[in-house]
């Protein structure tokens, strides 16, 4: 089977959609498929053709402004249909799907994002628009049952599938431990809390930096690698809350996040909205415990008392009091319980036969 993947969001640039869609590539080759993926130019590169590790990738060089981005990749895609000859084609968010026209192909959709509940929210002229998108899957996925969650009725098959991990590829390195903390000048009783998350406002860390004012823990320190248009407001409100106590390290290649989740205690989810959050899926990878907020896919992670503690969103003084709950546990023990659970029923190779199913299922 070949799959054509079509995302705006891909290697080399980072985030969930980019990881979502990379890994499953990788996963579904290693069950016997060929994976092409359709994507944009970046600052990074230009090339029109590169393989990344057995995919074939292709890149549109995209024009103008956002609104054409739709018409422009369908153009591409339309161009290229001779040449990569899939079987099914498999649309990551909403833009590439807006221009889409090609019924002699089935498509499958990922509802991944954030924008989607917002345009849920704001209703009006949004919901006409998003019921002419919908009609044109004959699958419709979504990485939390939240994204399922559609007001009015379309004929693609719905389907929950979560994000996955590579729990291989995450596991905890004492040397690279060692090695961050003594950088970060942490001392052996210190506990690190790491946050690994774009700092804007859906990612609700601005809730976080407001909670540091009624941590109880002396012991606590926090990480926090990102950055956005909340960095700012973020770090000032640290600075007056938890002086001392926090690193802000900006934005980072994901591969050079993985050391910092090993030389950490515990990560913090405190998103507004989130699908099943990749970076909670690795901090798991990990054997880390999490605090998280009860919202999208999150809950799907956090097993109430066995790896972690749920908490309102927009609420720092719950936040605070489940972070100071988590640290009176045995939080190692929970870390153990996330490595468990995210091999279980996480794995990439996992998240891939059940995709595949689905594919099969149309063809």
């Amino acid at each position: 089977m070949h799959i054509l993947m079509v995302s705006l969001d891909f290697l080399p640039t980072v985030g969930g959609i980019t990881a979502h869609v990379y890994e499953l590539s990788l996963a579904l080759m290693k069950n016997g498929c060929k994976v092409s993926v359709i994507t944009r130019t970046t600052k990074e590169t230009s090339k029109p053709y590169e393989n990344i590790d057995g995919i074939d990738v292709y890149r549109v060089n995209l024009r103008f402004f956002g609104a054409t981005y739709g018409w422009q990749i369908n153009r591409f895609i339309q161009a290229k249909l001779p040449q990569i000859k899939p079987d099914i084609i498999h649309i990551h968010g909403m833009r590439p799907l807006e221009f889409y026209t090609i019924p002699s192909i089935p498509l499958v959709y990922t509802n991944h994002t954030s924008g989607y509940l917002k345009r849920i929210q704001k209703g009006g002229y949004r919901i006409a628009l998003l019921q002419r998108l919908f009609k044109k899957p004959a699958l419709f996925l979504a990485p939390s049952k939240e994204l399922l969650e559609v007001p009015f009725e379309f004929k693609a098959k719905k389907v929950y599938i979560p994000n996955g991990v590579i729990s291989e590829k995450l596991k905890r390195n004492e040397e690279a431990r060692v090695k961050i903390r003594a950088e970060l000048g942490l001392k052996s009783n210190d506990i690190l809390a790491i946050v690994t998350r774009r700092l804007v406002q859906k990612n609700g860390v601005k809730y976080l930096s407001l909670a540091t004012q009624y941590i109880q823990n002396p012991h606590l320190k926090l990480l926090i690698i990102g950055d956005g248009e909340e960095f700012d407001e973020i770090k000032t409100n640290l600075e007056r809350y938890f002086k001392d106590r926090f690193f802000m390290l900006g934005a980072k290649k994901h591969h050079e996040i993985i050391d910092y989740y090993s030389a950490s205690d515990l990560s913090i989810l405190p998103s507004l909205m989130e699908a099943t959050s990749i970076s909670g899926l690795e901090a798991m990878g990990a054997s880390l415990p999490l605090i998280g907020t009860k919202v999208g896919g999150i809950p799907e992670l956090i097993k109430e008392g066995i790896n972690g503690y749920l908490c309102e969103a927009k609420n720092p003084h719950d936040l605070a009091d489940k972070i100071d709950t988590l640290l009176a546990q045995d939080f190692k023990t929970m870390g153990k319980n996330s490595l468990e659970i995210v091999t279980k029923d996480f794995d990439w190779d996992i998240i891939a036969k059940a995709t595949l199913r689905e594919y099969r299922g149309l063809l």
